[in-house]
């Protein structure tokens, strides 16, 4: 019975972990960043033109599907970019706009990751942007 127990055990954490490496150990959680864009009344704003930089202007292809948290909701970063950040106290910066052709919501975030490079950090940025 033990030794069932204890097979019972291995088998859950080998499937609940995606990474072993230098003690390191990654779970299946994909962690992703949302900011909501509403306009001047508060309404959150669907269908925007999103551009992702990072602090050398260059453009990061962050996939924006319809998030079922609601309208106006959009991905700043995803776990996929956990190999661009560091692991250190100081962050990466990432500048994010959206626009519908007339009016642009804008905003500066910082991330970083975790020593194994496992998962995405926000460091500090809106949660909400005001398109004018």
């Amino acid at each position: 019975m033990k030794t069932l127990l204890i097979l019972f055990l291995s088998v859950i954490v080998l499937f609940s972990c995606s990474t072993v490496d230098e003690d390191c150990l990654c779970t299946e959680e994909y962690r992703f960043f949302l900011v909501t864009v509403v306009d001047t009344l508060g309404v959150p704003v669907d269908s925007l033109n999103v551009t992702i930089r990072d602090k050398d202007g260059d453009e990061l292809n962050v996939v924006q599907d319809p998030h079922p948290f609601g309208a106006g909701k959009y991905t700043v970063l995803n776990d996929s970019f956990t190999q661009m950040l560091c692991s250190c106290p100081t962050a990466e910066k990432i500048y994010f706009s959206a626009t519908d052709g007339n009016r642009i919501a804008a905003g500066e975030y910082l991330f970083n990751t975790d020593k194994c490079r496992c998962h995405i950090n926000k460091v500090s940025g809106p949660d909400t942007l005001v398109i004018r």
